[in-house]
């Protein structure tokens, strides 16, 4: 069943015509039905909370729609979690989650929900699917702090970096970054990156063979982050700029957007269906 279902998928996306240049460059995302989750005790209650809020992530994932809670198959599903559930179990929460959460006795949850449930499920309520099998977006990122202007470095920012791997994970998305070598540095520049035009960013990403791209900047104003983002997809580029709020909101909130952007196209609609 579960076989079938993908390739059912798999021709609704050849119906929209895009199957060919989407493969050269996917990524087939691993974990797309899993969620890990922090629950206050082990009891009954909170196990069916912890199970909606995690189906509700996993939805999140897939389903393409401009507000999924709003979709009467997505409330149905969310009334019994549990017809949806692969496996769960419980573990103990590592120091740096302990030190973040101020509960008595918390515990880490890990869910696994079953794909071929969910794919069926979904498949009758007649709503918009994306696979696991996604393009990769290639992230020019500027962080501007205490007036200073930096490339993003994932070795000297660890914040950054836990933080967009957040990201890529609670949306789906696979995110890859520059080299920044030697020879990138002499096109481009931290303080001229945002003002290169369409043409250029395209000439400088296309070693890396992305289907989308992305450049980004980060601007810190006393304890809150704005994130200004351009996303280069199919010949289009789409601009939008955050509110000013903590770091994991800014970038959730900028690859919310792109999952929007690129859902939008790669989803196998309904209406493609045969």
């Amino acid at each position: 069943m579960k076989a079938a279902i993908r390739v059912l998928i798999k021709k609704w996306i050849l119906v929209l015509g895009c199957l060919c240049s989407f493969e050269v460059t996917a990524v087939e995302v691993q974990g797309l039905y899993n969620v890990e989750l922090v629950v206050k005790s082990q009891s009954a209650d909170d196990r069916v909370l912890a199970l909606k809020q995690a189906l509700y992530a996993v939805l999140n994932r897939v389903v393409v729609a401009d507000n999924i809670a709003q979709l009467a198959v997505v409330q149905n599903m969310l009334q019994n979690p549990g017809n949806y559930l692969k496996q769960f179990q419980y573990a103990d929460l590592s120091a740096d989650q302990q030190e973040l959460n101020t509960l008595q006795g918390p515990r880490k949850m890990n869910i696994e929900f079953d794909e071929e449930q969910i794919l069926k499920a979904l498949q009758g309520g007649q709503v918009a699917i994306w696979d696991e099998v996604r393009p990769a977006t290639l992230l020019w990122i500027v962080v501007n702090e205490d007036g200073e202007q930096q490339f993003y470095n994932s070795d000297m920012m660890p914040n950054f970096e836990a933080e967009l791997a957040l990201a890529s994970k609670v949306k789906g998305l696979p995110f890859i970054y520059p080299l920044l070598d030697l020879d990138e540095q002499q096109q481009l520049s931290a303080t001229n990156l945002t003002r290169l035009d369409a043409q250029t960013i395209i000439k400088l990403s296309s070693r890396y063979e992305a289907i989308s791209v992305a450049v980004i900047s980060f601007t810190k104003h006393d304890n809150c982050w704005q994130g200004s983002w351009s996303l280069y997809f199919d010949g289009q580029k789409t601009d939008w700029s955050g509110v000013c709020q903590p770091l994991r909101l800014s970038m959730l909130a900028g690859a919310d957007k792109v999952y929007q952007v690129l859902s939008n196209y790669y989803a196998a609609r309904p209406s493609a269906r045969h």
